[in-house]
C-alpha cells in the first residue's frame, strides 16, 4: 500500500515551478536599454558576456537597474540567455 500511496504522489504531484522564458525576461527587463540583442543602447552592449559576469551585474542593482526585481533563478536565466547572445 506504501509503494502504491509514493507512486500515486509521484503520478499527480504538481511539477515545479518553471522560470519565465529567459528571453521574454530579456525582452521585458533588459532590452530598453541594452537593444533586443544585447547590442547597447542607453546601456552598454552586453552580448556574449559571460554570465556569471551578468548575473553579478544584475545581483549588484546598479541605476536604473535597482528596479528590477528578478528571483534569483529568473538572474541566471537571463544572464545565460545574454551570454548566448552574438
Amino acid at each position: 500500500m506504501t509503494r502504491l500511496a509514493i507512486a500515486a504522489l509521484l503520478l499527480f504531484a504538481a511539477p515545479p515551478a518553471l522560470s519565465a522564458d529567459a528571453s521574454v525576461l530579456y525582452k521585458t527587463n533588459c532590452a530598453a536599454c541594452h537593444g533586443a540583442a544585447g547590442k547597447g543602447g542607453s546601456g552598454p552592449a552586453i552580448a556574449g558576456k559571460p554570465a556569471d559576469v551578468v548575473a553579478a551585474v544584475v545581483n549588484m542593482h546598479p541605476k536604473p537597474m535597482n528596479e528590477i526585481k528578478l528571483s534569483a533563478e529568473d538572474t541566471k536565466a537571463v544572464a545565460a540567455y545574454v551570454a548566448s547572445l552574438k
